[in-house]
């Protein structure tokens, strides 16, 4: 199955399944999404059959209901990119000898 199609399916897989949970009052987070892909997991649907490239399904799952507002955390999230901190130059100039 195509990531196009298992994500429209898993999304509305979601929607059923969190209406069966007891949630958090702040809404679902992480660890429900990480419960919903294990009920998927272990019941070996076939809404994990989708091509992963070679990445995390739980993952990729977990940015699909980020991206579709289902989830209301980001604790999962990249990490920001740590620059380097950058030394100043030596001054190029060259020295011009007088003789």
């Amino acid at each position: 199955m195509k990531q196009s199609e298992a994500r429209v399916r898993i999304i509305q897989e979601w929607d059923r399944w969190i209406l069966t949970q007891s949630i958090e009052p702040d809404g679902p987070t992480g660890k429900d999404s990480l419960k919903f892909y294990h009920e998927l997991q272990d019941a070996g649907s076939s809404l994990l059959d989708f091509q992963s490239r070679g990445q995390d399904k739980w993952r990729i799952i977990h940015a699909w209901l980020l991206g579709a507002d289902r989830l209301s955390d980001d604790w999962i999230s990249v990490a920001p990119r740590i620059a380097p901190t950058r030394r100043p130059r030596p001054d190029r100039r060259r020295l011009v000898y007088k003789a």
